[in-house]
């Protein structure tokens, strides 16, 4: 009789958990938001000067456009999305009216030139442009900038890299400099568009 009494329970047993799963298989859950996941990644710009990132005149003359002996290298290195319009280099003095300095003398960004005459620069002055124009996406000083090259990002070109030389030039035509050894800074900057 143990033999009997011990299946019952067991059989029976088994019978509930079998109605209990069956009696679950209808109930669903509330519909809740869906996860929604993201991930973004940054472009980049880079801009270096490779070459002739000092440069000297020993001696200039008034009434005379003198150019700089070496050109300055410039190296543009993007990494952007597709649908980026275009990249642009830009040189610009942080006051146009005193590009360079000479204790109270100064030399203004309309008297010094830049051109870029490597062969395929998009965008590129190839005559000696003065330093007149305006900033380009907050990029450079109204009146002190030049836009030096503009490349375009398309889906093909959306990495890539851009060298080129910039020739620069002070021009003292019709003018008289004030004697005294004059320093300043170019920047040179890069901004998608």
């Amino acid at each position: 009789m143990r033999f009997v009494r011990s299946c019952i329970p067991a059989f029976a047993g088994s019978m509930l958990l079998t109605g209990a799963a069956g009696a679950q298989a209808g109930v669903r859950s509330t519909v809740s938001a869906l996860p929604t996941a993201s991930a973004e990644i940054t472009g980049s710009i880079a801009v270096s000067v490779s070459a002739g990132a000092i440069q000297a005149l020993g001696s200039v003359s008034d009434d005379v456009a003198t150019s700089f002996p070496f050109p300055v290298g410039i190296t543009l290195t993007w990494d952007l999305h597709p649908s980026t319009g275009s990249v642009q280099v830009i040189g610009y003095f942080s006051d146009p009216s005193a590009a360079m300095t000479s204790g109270p003398a100064s030399i203004p960004s309309s008297w010094l030139k830049g051109r870029v005459l490597t062969a395929g620069t998009p965008g590129a002055p190839t005559a000696f442009t003065a330093f007149t124009q305006s900033a380009v996406g907050g990029i450079g000083m109204p009146g002190g900038s030049l836009s030096l090259a503009t490349q375009p990002v398309l889906g093909y070109s959306k990495t890539g890299t851009l060298t080129f030389d910039l020739e620069l030039q002070l021009d003292l035509v019709g003018r008289v400099l004030t004697p005294g050894a004059y320093t300043g800074i170019l920047n040179i900057r890069a901004v998608t568009q």
